[in-house]
């Protein structure tokens, strides 16, 4: 899904098109004969499975630069991330638990959501034993994922003008 005008090209990426799909096709539920719902035993699996799929490919393609870029001139840009990413975090907690009242369950998935890391999710749920952690962070992953992308290609754009 691209949209090009004579200033500034969007598209939502190799991550924002399928998972736009996957939530038409999900609240479509049937077409025709083909139904779109998966069995719960295949989701768990699959979940699983692409967990620790994408926690190896992630600490095995950043391990090495990681180490060099800290290790050179990157540990203040490590403690700026750290610093926006636990201020995020805060605010999504603060407001969950006092503003909207959550339940800790919904409060983790929500966070984990937000964050869109699913190492989050997998901890939570050994902490807390709920399905309501899973169906939080799925409620609120897709929309946080577009988001970043949207804002992403904004401040992009925007720079870009200076």
């Amino acid at each position: 899904m691209s949209c090009a005008s004579p200033t500034a090209t969007f598209s939502l990426g190799l991550a924002g098109g399928p998972l736009l799909v996957a939530l038409v096709l999900g609240r479509l539920g049937r077409t025709g004969s083909l139904s779109w719902h998966m069995p719960l035993a295949a989701n768990l699996t699959l979940r699983s499975f692409g967990l620790t799929l994408f926690l190896a490919a992630v600490g095995l393609g950043a391990g090495a630069p990681f180490v060099q870029t800290v290790s050179t001139a990157g540990a203040l840009f490590l403690a700026l991330g750290a610093a926006t990413v636990l201020a995020g975090f805060l605010v999504v907690m603060l407001l969950g638990q006092y503003a909207l009242r959550m339940s800790t369950d919904d409060l983790f998935g929500v966070v984990s959501g937000t964050a869109g890391n699913p190492a989050i999710l997998a901890y939570a749920n050994q902490s807390v034993k709920s399905d309501r952690l899973d169906i939080a962070f799925a409620t609120v992953y897709p929309s946080t994922t577009i988001l970043k992308i949207v804002c992403a290609q904004v401040a992009m754009s925007l720079l870009a003008g200076r």
